[in-house]
């Protein structure tokens, strides 16, 4: 016995006790079992019919001297009557003269070696007529020896009840077992049969079945201070093998909201991929002249609900996430305390890594870091031709001109709207274009204007009136990241980090497919207007300066760095040996002959260039020259980037924040 064992040895003889009411050894008995003594004792001696009756009665009622009395004169007068000789020994032993008893129940056993005079002398060598006097251990096994064999002679309910409790007190728990499961098949309707049924399926753990078979036992009979004892005894023995069983409520409802919440997650990459399925699927069955992406007006609407839920449902994760972090580390700590051993450098690291991590959602739900606006202003003077190519590029697009431009160190062309939510939804917020200046190494005005005209066409499509919430998500991902990989927390038992990798990689799934469909729509803009030839140079052209700046600057600053000197004009310098050269060119073409994946932004330039084989241009006069040619000062400016580029990376020295969450 594992949970009753502190406890069974003291019930036992309430149990015994019990067990010979039900069997009729004393208290109130079914007389009517007596009438074949009666006949034999009336054929031997018929006066001892009514001292035997009287005895009987004094034994049933407590009154042991009384009952030893009677059974002596019936002795006398029958010496060998063998059921006055076993009664006569419960008498003896009731009144502590316990070696009597038994030597009187051995004499009966000796005479016939029947069921009933080895139970009766089992119940005197117990002494489950004096409970006050427990037996010892070679008692037990004595008495086990005696009842196994009146079982095995007669199995009824007597003795297997006997066999039972004898075999739960010396603690022979396959006898008990087996002599249950008797009880079972062969006396359903005895209260004692439910009673050790409680015993045996809650010692196997199967607590709230025991009790509910304590409950059957006194419906049946069993006294109900008994059955209370073991009640009580059974809801013990669950509350300390299953310490939280009382909050089970609680605890379902906590599993069934994670399963609902992961649920949601799943759904949310089963749309993204359903999504990005479909926009392929149409965007190779449309037409592609369909300049304004009306045919598309339907999917674009969708992704961006989907968006928007797929955002409000990362900030709704938000409480869930930290109620797993808090119940994973408190049930972590927990098992310790339950195994007895507690790593307390470990525990420490739980309650920290914990702890933070709680921080840093929190404080990326409460506080909103603060957004800059790239590079620098390019004002009109320094510029003025570049300025007025991009407004003619704005008229022959038929959209609203740029209002800003900010020039960038690195090879980024691209837009954005400046304002509140409320001015973008109404077409009144500041129109930005990014430069980098990266890119304008050999590139042809007639090559950049095509790339402008592309920016322009996510404004006339009305792509950059939306995606608050998808950058707000995606800032928010990264700097909760970035906040918990910088402190260590980002450790394997983590779960608020895996939860911002995971919602990461599904955003990135639903926003890039969104992105994917918007670039190529903006590429029809762009590809009808000034044709694909144009179009293409420029892709190939800013693709090619974005690999190439990043190895020759990426060498100059690491260069720079070692030396302890400055860093050279970044856009003036050539490739420092052929081998870079060459591995310029090599990823280049790779990247331009690389197939889409879902990890991508943009379409693979190989499917964009199919894409605008399908379009038809409208008829548009070349432009000559380069884009440098459209600022006053190209040396002034190269400088001005690369001392805005050094800054920025001698004071800040960390990796991609990408690379945080892949």
């Amino acid at each position: 016995m594992n949970f009753f064992q502190p406890w069974l040895p003291a019930c036992s003889l309430v149990i015994a006790l019990f067990c010979i009411v039900c069997v009729g050894q004393i208290g109130d008995r079914d007389l009517t079992k007596d009438e074949p003594y009666y006949q034999q004792l009336q054929k031997a001696a018929p006066k001892a019919v009514e001292s035997f009756k009287a005895a009987t009665l004094s034994l049933d009622s407590g009154d042991a001297d009384a009952a030893a009395a009677g059974f002596n004169d019936v002795l006398k007068q029958v010496p060998n009557f063998e059921p006055a000789m076993r009664r006569l020994g419960y008498a003896l032993a009731a009144t502590g003269k316990r070696a009597e008893g038994m030597a009187m129940c051995q004499k009966a056993v000796d005479l016939n070696r029947s069921p009933e005079n080895l139970i009766g002398l089992a119940t005197a060598t117990i002494g489950y007529s004096n409970p006050t006097s427990p037996p010892n251990s070679t008692d037990l096994q004595k008495a086990f020896s005696l009842v196994n064999e009146a079982a095995q002679k007669n199995p009824d309910g007597e003795s297997l009840t006997y066999l039972a409790d004898i075999s739960l007190r010396i603690d022979r728990i396959d006898d008990f077992n087996k002599t249950v499961d008797r009880l079972l098949a062969n006396f359903p309707d005895m209260p004692t049969t439910h009673y050790f049924n409680a015993i045996k399926v809650g010692d196997a753990g199967n607590f709230d079945k025991g009790i509910a078979e304590a409950k059957l036992a006194a419906e049946l009979g069993m006294p109900e201070e008994e059955t209370s004892q073991l009640i009580s005894a059974l809801e013990k023995a669950r509350d300390e093998a299953y310490p939280l069983a009382q909050y089970s409520v609680y605890i379902y409802a906590f599993i069934g909201v994670i399963v609902l919440w992961g649920s949601g997650l799943l759904a949310l990459y089963l749309l993204g991929k359903s999504f990005s399925t479909r926009t392929l699927k149409l965007l190779e069955e449309s037409d592609a002249n369909d300049v304004t992406g009306g045919g598309h007006a339907g999917l674009k609407a969708s992704y961006r609900r989907l968006i928007t839920f797929a955002g409000i449902y990362y900030y709704a994760s938000q409480p869930v996430v930290i109620a797993l972090v808090v119940v994973a580390t408190a049930g972590l700590i927990y098992g310790f305390f339950m195994i007895g051993r507690i790593p307390i450098v470990f525990v420490l690291g739980l309650i920290f890594v914990g702890a933070w991590s709680i921080y840093s959602l929190l404080k990326s739900m409460i506080f909103r870091p603060k957004v800059e606006d790239p590079g620098r202003v390019l004002a009109e003077n320094e510029a003025p031709k570049l300025w007025e190519l991009v407004r003619q590029v704005g008229a022959d697009v038929n959209t609203r001109t740029i209002d800003e431009i900010r020039m960038t160190p690195g090879s980024e062309l691209a837009v954005y709207e400046r304002g509140s939510f409320r001015k973008k939804m109404n077409d009144q917020a500041d129109r930005v274009l990014i430069l980098g200046v990266a890119s304008f190494n050999d590139f042809s005005t007639n090559a950049f204007r095509a790339v402008l005209a592309h920016e322009y066409g996510h404004f006339s499509n009305r792509d950059t009136a939306g995606g608050d919430i998808a950058f707000r998500v995606n800032t928010d991902l990264i700097h909760t990241a970035e906040s918990i990989v910088s402190s260590g927390a980002n450790t394997y038992h983590n779960l608020a980090f895996h939860f911002l990798r995971l919602y990461h990689f599904i955003f990135r799934r639903i926003t890039h497919g969104s992105s994917r469909l918007q670039e190529v729509l903006a590429d029809r803009v762009a590809i009808h207007k000034y044709g694909a030839a144009a179009f293409r140079e420029g892709l190939e052209h800013v693709i090619r300066q974005e690999i190439a700046f990043n190895a020759v600057a990426g060498h100059e600053v690491n260069v720079a760095i070692s030396q302890h000197r400055p860093i050279n004009n970044l856009y003036s310098l050539p490739a420092p040996d052929d081998q870079i050269l060459s591995d310029i060119e090599r990823e280049t073409q790779e990247l331009l002959n690389a197939p889409t994946t879902e990890d991508d932004t943009h379409p693979s330039p190989i499917d964009r260039f199919r894409h605008a084989e399908k379009i038809t241009a409208q008829t548009a006069v070349d432009v000559s020259g380069q884009v440098w040619d459209l600022f006053e000062d190209r040396e002034g400016m190269t400088q001005s980037m690369s001392v805005f580029l050094e800054e920025r990376v001698r004071a800040i020295r960390f990796g991609s924040p990408h690379d945080v969450l892949s």
